[in-house]
């Protein structure tokens, strides 16, 4: 079975034309021994090496309060020597009562020195210990790039962590309802979310034993997986992602309102937030839709941001949308999702970029 398309364009295309190397940063919250802590970590990777693939030139992981760093292929005094075309050095932590500087280590540059760390037999304890927390931070982000062919395929029983693409809908559906209290909230938003006056859901096993979801409404009909409509299932994955036993901390959701009909679409939302105000999760969502963004929250607008590509730029900006001049004042008297529509947000950003420019050539020529 197909576990990953890969990322669209692959590596010829994951920078810009004539860019030679990308850098992925992220901050995250960990648990260190019972203390919550800032881990800051970084990678960058270069691009140019057809032959032998992506490599790693760079990657740093702090944790903050927990000295300069985890580990470090540049740090600031003490750089490791990177002569070696295969490979990346980095300096680790140093030892407690073990010198100034920590030791350096070599690892292959065809894959992140964070994966490879965790095994390595001379990392001390407490590096291992964190570079752990991150990885499990890492891999409980989810982005979800639902495949209705995917959804509609039977899946075995207690296999209850959804697929990137929807993989084991019926499943991870099945230990939800295993929970009656779960199984009236999980049929109460079928009914809103969908045409459906779904009463009972049913899991019809195979001669393989893989289980598929059967949906049967008031009047006694029912609807399998195979035939439910593909917005049907993109709400029911969404469900169960968000109501899933075992849910990531961080979901991605690309373009939410694809096969959504535009009068539910605030009721999906009103789901998500229920969900991120029981707090211990995340969720990131991109859309085209003014409709979506007229139904949005005063809580959701504050961390509604806008992705735009300013003319004869290569590279796309992201801004909050409250940050756009003036746009508390503008939103007091306007619909959002009119402002969408009319391009008024994009005409804002490129504003303020402009402005910024200006900025800066003042500051340059008082400098001068």
């Amino acid at each position: 079975m197909l576990q990953w398309r890969g990322i669209r364009g692959g590596t010829r295309e994951v920078t810009p034309p004539g860019v030679d190397a990308f850098a992925i940063g992220v901050v995250l919250g960990i648990d260190d021994g019972g203390r919550q802590r800032e881990a800051k970590y970084r990678i960058k990777v270069d691009i140019t090496d057809e032959r032998r693939g992506p490599k790693v030139i760079e990657e740093r992981l702090e944790v903050v309060g927990r000295g300069q760093y985890v580990f470090d292929s540049h740090p600031d005094s003490n750089p490791p020597n990177e002569s070696d075309a295969l490979h990346i050095a980095v300096r680790l932590r140093k030892r407690q009562q073990a010198g100034f500087v920590g030791p350096q280590m070599n690892f292959a540059n065809t894959t992140p020195v964070l994966s490879q760390l965790l095994d390595h037999p001379e990392v001390t304890q407490t590096v291992r210990e964190h570079v752990r927390l991150v990885i499990q931070a890492l891999s409980s982000m989810r982005f979800l790039d639902l495949d209705p062919d995917a959804m509609r395929e039977a899946s075995y029983p207690g296999q209850i962590v959804l697929g990137d693409r929807g993989e084991n809908l019926s499943s991870v559906l099945q230990a939800i309802t295993a929970d009656p209290a779960q199984e009236s909230v999980l049929a109460e938003w079928v009914r809103e979310l969908t045409p459906m006056d779904a009463q009972r859901f049913e899991f019809v096993p195979d001669a393989q034993g893989r289980v598929l979801l059967h949906l049967t409404e008031a009047n006694g009909r029912r609807i399998s997986a195979v035939s439910a409509s593909d917005g049907t299932l993109r709400f029911l994955a969404m469900i169960a992602a968000l109501l899933g036993p075992e849910p990531a901390d961080l979901y991605f959701f690309e373009e939410l309102e694809n096969g959504i009909h535009p009068n539910r679409l605030f009721l999906l939302l009103d789901l998500i937030e229920r969900s991120v105000r029981r707090g211990g999760r995340q969720l990131v969502a991109t859309s085209h839709s003014p409709q979506l963004l007229g139904q949005l929250s005063g809580d959701a607008l504050e961390h509604a941001s806008l992705v735009y590509r300013l003319e004869d730029s290569a590279t796309a900006q992201i801004i909050r949308v409250l940050d756009l001049p003036d746009a508390r004042r503008v939103l007091e008297e306007q619909d959002l999702a009119r402002l969408h529509a009319a391009g008024w947000l994009e005409d804002a950003a490129s504003f303020a970029a402009d402005e910024e420019d200006v900025a800066e050539d003042s500051t340059r020529g008082a400098a001068s």
